[in-house]
C-alpha cells in the first residue's frame, strides 16, 4: 500500500514536470515583422530536455512573404538548432533559447541569399492537459545583419 502511495505521489509530482520531458514537439502559428513589413509566419520545433532545467531544439520557421518594394516578393525562412534554459512554475514552463539558425531568402521564388546566424527568444507555455501545452513566444533572428522579429502561439506535446 506505501508504494502504491508513493508511487501515485510521484506521478502527480510530475506532471508538471512534462515540459522538461525527454523528447517533444510542437507547431507555432503567429507574425514576423522584417524590414517595416509583416507576415503570418509558423514554426514546427523538436526538442529533448538532457537536464531538468535545459534543453536542447530544432525547428524550421517560416517566416513569412514580405513586399520589400519593386514589385517583388521577398521569402525568409530558417533552420535552426538552439540550446533551451527553463523553470517550471506549476504548471507553467517559463524558457529562454538561443543558438544558430542557417537562413534562405528568396526573392519572386529564386534562391538569392543563404547564410548562417544567430537567434535567440523567450517564451512561456502552460500544462492545460497531461502532456499537452499552450503557450506564446517571442523570437529573434538576424538575418544578414537585419532582424526578423516574430511572435507566435504555440501547441507543444510532451511524448516521455
Amino acid at each position: 500500500m506505501k508504494k502504491t502511495l508513493l508511487a501515485v505521489a510521484l506521478i502527480g509530482a510530475s506532471t508538471t514536470a512534462f515540459a522538461d520531458s525527454w523528447i517533444y514537439g510542437g507547431a507555432t502559428v503567429g507574425q514576423s515583422n522584417y524590414k517595416g513589413e509583416s507576415s503570418a509566419s509558423y514554426n514546427v520545433h523538436v526538442g529533448t530536455g538532457i537536464l531538468p532545467i535545459i534543453g536542447v531544439e530544432a525547428g524550421y520557421t517560416k517566416h513569412g512573404d514580405f513586399d520589400l518594394g519593386a514589385g517583388s516578393d521577398t521569402s525568409l525562412s530558417s533552420l535552426y538548432l538552439a540550446l533551451k534554459p527553463s523553470i517550471d512554475v506549476g504548471p507553467l514552463h517559463i524558457y529562454a533559447k538561443g543558438g544558430l539558425q542557417s537562413w534562405k531568402s528568396e526573392v519572386d521564388g529564386s534562391k538569392t541569399d543563404d547564410g548562417v546566424d544567430i537567434m535567440y527568444g523567450i517564451g512561456a507555455e502552460y500544462s492545460v492537459m497531461g502532456p499537452f501545452t499552450v503557450g506564446a513566444s517571442y523570437n529573434n533572428y538576424t538575418i544578414d545583419n537585419d532582424e526578423v522579429d516574430s511572435f507566435s502561439l504555440s501547441a507543444t506535446f510532451h511524448f516521455l
